[in-house]
């Protein structure tokens, strides 16, 4: 019916209406994503664009982005939530940025203009997939021994599960930051002091940061000097255990 419409318009075929956006986009938890997007319609000095809309749902089956919503954007609208805002326009840019994105934004993302003709209207016809993932860390150890001792060699590994996607990172230990900004820490000969509580967040983005993982290195240099301790104790009891037996003896 739309295509009808469109076509009875003076001057329009339904070939100069489109809106084109990604897919699929994938972000970390706590950063900022743009959805860009661009939409064209016919070139007519009395056409122009009263309204533009972007509706959010948690998938895509039977849905379209008319005047009930669910809006996460409405032009008409004041009471738009903060952590969406349209930095496109009305003449051909509709990109979307969601600031402080949460995994509860994952969703499909739709976009529609409405213009000052009688049905002049169009919406995406595939919505913009949007996931949401968090920050990982992970470690390698590079021996075969099951606890980590002084000594011994092993990499911490900042991941998140997005194609294509290399951030830049930094790194926290105990939630203060340290110099790394690459996506590995590589430890060689640790000692106790690198002990501790290590994540990582996106650069410029502390609300991304991932869960921490907790690093024990181990002194084996205080069991070795107990166990001398020990040897030495138990042959000082044993000549002076023999030298008071032969005092007794001699008597």
């Amino acid at each position: 019916m739309l295509q009808i419409i469109l076509l009875l318009l003076p001057g329009v075929i339904s070939a100069d209406w489109s809106v084109n956006h990604p897919t699929s986009i994938c972000g970390v938890r706590g950063s900022h994503v743009t959805i860009p997007c661009n939409f064209t319609y016919p070139t007519n000095k009395t056409l122009q664009v009263t309204k533009v809309l972007w509706c959010s749902y948690r998938n895509e089956t039977n849905k379209n982005c008319d005047t009930q919503g669910p809006h996460v954007y409405n032009s008409s609208h004041t009471n738009i939530q903060n952590n969406f805002q349209y930095t496109g326009n009305n003449i051909s840019n509709c990109s979307l940025l969601i600031s402080n994105i949460h995994l509860t934004s994952s969703g499909v993302y739709l976009f529609r203009f409405i213009t000052n003709w009688p049905g002049g209207f169009w919406s995406s016809k595939q919505g913009a997939e949007v996931t949401v993932k968090d920050l990982k860390v992970s470690m390698i150890k590079l021996g075969d021994n099951e606890n980590i001792t002084v000594g011994d060699s092993l990499n911490l590994t900042c991941n998140v599960s997005c194609p294509g996607h290399v951030p830049e990172l930094q790194w926290f230990k105990d939630h203060k930051t340290i110099p790394d900004t690459g996506p590995i820490l590589t430890f060689t000969n640790v000692t106790p002091e690198d002990s501790g509580n290590y994540s990582c967040s996106l650069k410029n983005f502390k609300s991304s940061e991932s869960e921490q993982i907790r690093l024990y290195v181990e002194d084996t240099s205080g069991h070795t000097t107990l166990f001398w301790v020990g040897i030495i104790g138990a042959c000082l009891f044993s000549i002076i255990f023999i030298i008071a037996a032969v005092i007794l003896i001699t008597r």
